[in-house]
C-alpha cells in the first residue's frame, strides 16, 4: 500500500466489481467439478482473495477455483467419501488447509525455486490431459447421469453402464431436457463471444471492453439457462436436473473437523500425496500467470511470497469451508483488462462477491447442472493446445515424450501417476543427458584465436597435440564416458604426445571426477604424454587450490586455448 495512489480507486473498483460478477458462474462450475455442492466454490473466493491481497506480490492474479485442481480434489476425494456428502465437504476443506500449512512453511523456507521443477513440456501434459477428462466427465451432467469418473478407464465403464442394460441390452438413458439445456447453453457460450468480436472495435478501450463483456456473458447464459429449465420442470415433461436448494453453514473450520471424526485416520493419511501435488500444480501454474503479467508491467515477481499468497489464500479456503484454490488465467486476464492496479481490486471483489451472496444465495437452486457443465466445458476448452506437443516433437523427441508419458499417465493412471511419471522422466532424460556430456576435437581457424569443432570447420591442428572441449561440469555421473572418450580419441589418432583439454563450459567438478582426473594424468604419464587443461573457470581453480592440484599441475594450466597452441607450438617437440 506504500506504493498505492489515490488516482487508481477507480480502476480497482471496476476490476473488482467484473471480476465479482465473473466469479459467480465460474465458482459454481468449479465447485461442482470437485464434486462439491456449487456453493462451496463461492465460499471458497471469499477469504483467499483477501489472503492473497495482503500477502502476494502480483498487482493482477486473482486467485480462486481453479479447473485443473478442481479435477485433482474429485481424483483424491471421490474413493474416500460419497460426492457432496459432509464428510466429502470436509474432506474437501482439510485439503485445502494442508495445502495452506504446505505452502506457508515453503514460502518461510524460501522454496520459490520449487515452481522450476515441473517443466513445461510435463505442465502442457498435464494440462492437455486434465482438460480432456474434465470436459469427458462433463457428459454426466449434460447427460442427466451421475459422475462417470475422473481416468479414461473410469469414464468407459461409467459410459457402459448407462448405455448397457444388466441384461446386456443396449438402451438409451439419457434426460433429454438437461440435454436440450446444455447444448443450448454451450452454443451461446461459444457464439457470444465470436459475435461480439465481429461487431466490437478492436482498438484502444474497445478491446478491452470487449474482453471484459466476453468474460462475463456465462453469467448471462447461466440466468437463462434457469429461467428456461424452470420452465421446461414447471410445463414440459421434460425434466431437467437444477442443483436445489442451498443452505450454507458459516461454520467452517469447527464444522469440518467435526464432519473429519467420521474419516478415519487411514483416509486422512491418503490426503498426504494429493496435498503435495495439488499444492505444487497450484504453485506453478499461478507463478506462469503471474510471471505473464509481470512481464507486460515490468514487475518483479517473488516466489517465496507467491508461496506465502497462496498458502493464506488456501488458509482462508479452508476456515470457511472451502477448496483448494490457485491463481486462474481466466479472472486474472479479466482482472487486468478491467483495470486493476493494485491488490486492491481483490479485496474490492470480495466484499462485493459476498454482497452477491448475501443477497442472491436462494437463487441458485434454480440454476441447472447442464448449463454448469457447459460452462466448464468451453472454459477448460481453450487449454487443450497441442503447439507445444509439436513445437517439441521437432525440437527435441525427449521433451515431447515427457508430454506424452505426462499426458497418457494423468488420463490412464490418475494425476498423481501422471505427474510423477512425467517428472521421472524429465528428471532421468536430464541424469541420461548428463552422463553423456558433448566432447570435442577442436583445431584453430586459420588467422584466428578461435578453436572450433574439426568435423565442423576446416582448421589447423599442430603435429602430436589433441585438443578435446569438455562441454559440461564433471560429476560421477559422466567422468568414465568422458574417460572412455578420450582413449577412443588417442587410440585413433596419429601419435599424441600432449593433450590439451579445454574446460571453459565446465561449472564445476566434483570429487569423483576429480579423482579419475588425477588417475587419468597418471595413466597418461606413464604413457609418455601430458595432459594440460585451459580456460579453467575460477571456482574450479578455487577447488583445485584447496586439494593442492594447481601445485600438480603447475606450468600445464593456460589461460586460453591460444596461450596453450602458442606453448605447445614453441617446444617444437618431434615424437
Amino acid at each position: 500500500m506504500r506504493s498505492w495512489q489515490r488516482a487508481w480507486l477507480g480502476s480497482d473498483l471496476t476490476a473488482g466489481v467484473v471480476v465479482a460478477v465473473m466469479l459467480v458462474p465460474q465458482s459454481l462450475a468449479y465447485a461442482m467439478l470437485a464434486g462439491l455442492p456449487p456453493h462451496v466454490g463461492l465460499m471458497a473466493s471469499l477469504l483467499p482473495l483477501l489472503g492473497y491481497a495482503v500477502f502476494g506480490s502480483s498487482t493482477s492474479l486473482s486467485v480462486g477455483p481453479a479447473a485443473i485442481t478442481s479435477l485433482m480434489m474429485a481424483q483424491a476425494l471421490a474413493p474416500l467419501a460419497m460426492p457432496g456428502s459432509a464428510v466429502y465437504v470436509a474432506l474437501a476443506a482439510a485439503l485445502a488447509l494442508g495445502s495452506a500449512l504446505l505452502l506457508m512453511l515453503m514460502g518461510r523456507l524460501r522454496m520459490g525455486f520449487l515452481s522450476q521443477l515441473l517443466g513445461r513440456p510435463v505442465v502442457q501434459g498435464f494440462t492437455v490431459a486434465s482438460a480432456v477428462l474434465i470436459m469427458a466427465g462433463q457428459m454426466a451432467p449434460m447427460l442427466g447421469w451421475m459422475g462417470l469418473g475422473q481416468t479414461v478407464p473410469d469414464l468407459i465403464e461409467g459410459v457402459g453402464r448407462h448405455v448397457r442394460a444388466p441384461d446386456g441390452a443396449w438402451r438409451w438413458d439419457v434426460q433429454a431436457g438437461s440435454l436440450l439445456i446444455g447444448l443450448g447453453a454451450m452454443m451461446l457460450l461459444w457464439l457470444g463471444p465470436r459475435v461480439l468480436n465481429a461487431h466490437a472495435g478492436a482498438a484502444g478501450r474497445a478491446a478491452m471492453t470487449k474482453q471484459v463483456v466476453s468474460r462475463l456473458w456465462p453469467l448471462g447464459v447461466l440466468v437463462l439457462a434457469s429461467v428456461a429449465a424452470t420452465w421446461m420442470n414447471r410445463h414440459t415433461s421434460w425434466q431437467v436436473a437444477q442443483v436445489g436448494d442451498v443452505n450454507v453453514e458459516l461454520t467452517g473450520a469447527a464444522h469440518a473437523l467435526a464432519s473429519l471424526s467420521e474419516v478415519p485416520l487411514a483416509g486422512l493419511a491418503d490426503l498426504v500425496m494429493p496435498i503435495v501435488l495439488i499444492s505444487l500444480v497450484g504453485f506453478v501454474s499461478s507463478m506462469s500467470v503471474a510471471q505473464t503479467f509481470a512481464l507486460k508491467h515490468t514487475e518483479r515477481i517473488d516466489a517465496n511470497r507467491e508461496l506465502l499468497g497462496l498458502g493464506f489464500a488456501n488458509l482462508g479456503s479452508a476456515l470457511v469451508g472451502g477448496m483448494s484454490v490457485a491463481g486462474g488465467l481466466s479472472r486474472s486476464v479479466v482482472n487486468e483488462a478491467a483495470g486493476a492496479r493494485s491488490p486492491l481490486a481483490g479485496i474490492f471483489t470480495a466484499l462485493l462477491l459476498g454482497v452477491l451472496m448475501l443477497l442472491f444465495l436462494p437463487w441458485l437452486a434454480w440454476l441447472p447442472k447442464a448449463a454448469l457443465a457447459a460452462v466448464i466445458i468451453v472454459a477448460v476448452s481453450g487449454l487443450i493446445q497441442w503447439q507445444g506437443l509439436r513445437e517439441a516433437w521437432r525440437y527435441d523427441q525427449v521433451e515431447a515424450w515427457a508430454f506424452l508419458s505426462t499426458a497418457f499417465g494423468v488420463m490412464f493412471l490418475g494425476f498423481e501417476s501422471g505427474i510423477l511419471l512425467g517428472i521421472a522422466w524429465s528428471l532421468g532424460a536430464m541424469i541420461w543427458r548428463h552422463s553423456q556430456p558433448h566432447m570435442a576435437e577442436v583445431g584453430r581457424l586459420p588467422g584466428t584465436e578461435h578453436f572450433r569443432n574439426v568435423q565442423r570447420h576446416q582448421v589447423e591442428c599442430l603435429p602430436g597435440v589433441l585438443m578435446v572441449r569438455v562441454d559440461d561440469s564433471l560429476d560421477f555421473t559422466n567422468i568414465q564416458h568422458v574417460e572412455l572418450h578420450l582413449s577412443d580419441l588417442l587410440a585413433t589418432r596419429a601419435p599424441v604426445h600432449s593433450l590439451v583439454l579445454l574446460l571453459s563450459a565446465v561449472n564445476r567438478i566434483d570429487h569423483s571426477a576429480l579423482q579419475s582426473l588425477i588417475e587419468f594424468d597418471d595413466a597418461q604419464t606413464a604413457q609418455g604424454r601430458q595432459v594440460y587443461l585451459a580456460e579453467v573457470k575460477g571456482p574450479v581453480m578455487d577447488r583445485f587450490s584447496r586439494v593442492s592440484l594447481d601445485k600438480r599441475f603447475a606450468g600445464r594450466i593456460f589461460m586460453s586455448a591460444q596461450h596453450a597452441w602458442d606453448a605447445l607450438q614453441a617446444e617444437d617437440r618431434v615424437f
